[in-house]
């Protein structure tokens, strides 16, 4: 039971969010684009680099909203319900791809990229492309969107340890919010280097005061 409802929805949302967006600006000043003059579907290198750094902070807003509003209030539930929402948190985790555009755009603007950093890049995807995979196979896409939050049959499942989870319980934001840094070791883009750092970051702002304070209110003491 939530005793006050308005006070639990902006719970560590001054650090999660203004985190973010401070983590966004210090990121911008990392980039160098001004003179980048390549372009990809007539969009620019910048443009692109601030698409990617933008889908982070609009798409943990979004699941934050969510996710409380349907804690306190069953807001969701009531409006869009559990399917709209997964198809916008879908979308937007789609959408962060965009960041692969990115690498190209602004490829080789650190360093020249080799053999050796590809095969760099190849050992950071491995356990990023397990943790996909054991989402998938063992732990579900719908239960990673926050199906619990929604549907209480969720909340009487144990929580997974087989496949990467054995390792952590935080695996996709241990190995699978990695994957970004494959792609810039990969093309050597310094833009892609900070996009990775500022997602990485981003993501445990969200997990600390968003999910992990859900948490004690879906699970109690288990």
């Amino acid at each position: 039971m939530i005793e006050n409802k308005l006070s639990f929805f902006f719970k560590h949302q001054i650090w999660h969010v203004g985190g973010t967006i401070v983590l966004f600006y210090i990121g911008a000043q990392f980039a160098d684009l001004q003179n980048n003059s390549n372009t990809f579907i007539g969009i620019s290198a910048l443009s692109w680099f601030m698409f990617a750094m933008s889908i982070p902070l609009i798409h943990q807003v979004y699941v934050w909203i969510c996710w409380r509003s349907e804690l306190c209030w069953k807001s969701i539930t009531n409006t869009i319900g559990f399917k709209g929402y997964v198809i916008l948190f879908f979308i937007l985790i789609i959408s962060r791809l965009s960041a692969i555009v990115l690498c190209f755009v602004d490829y080789g603007s650190l360093y020249k990229p080799n053999w050796f950093v590809w095969i760099l890049a190849i050992v950071i995807f491995i356990p990023g492309v397990y943790t996909m995979y054991s989402v998938k196979k063992y732990f579900g896409f719908l239960r990673a969107a926050g199906a619990d939050h929604f549907d209480s049959k969720y909340r009487d499942m144990p929580f997974e340890k087989r496949g990467i989870f054995k390792l952590t319980p935080n695996a996709m934001y241990v190995f699978a919010i990695g994957i970004p840094f494959g792609f810039a070791v990969a093309t050597g883009s310094q833009s892609m280097f900070v996009v990775s750092i500022y997602t990485y970051i981003s993501i445990w702002l969200h997990y600390f005061c968003t999910e992990k304070e859900d948490f004690k209110v879906i699970y109690g003491n288990n």
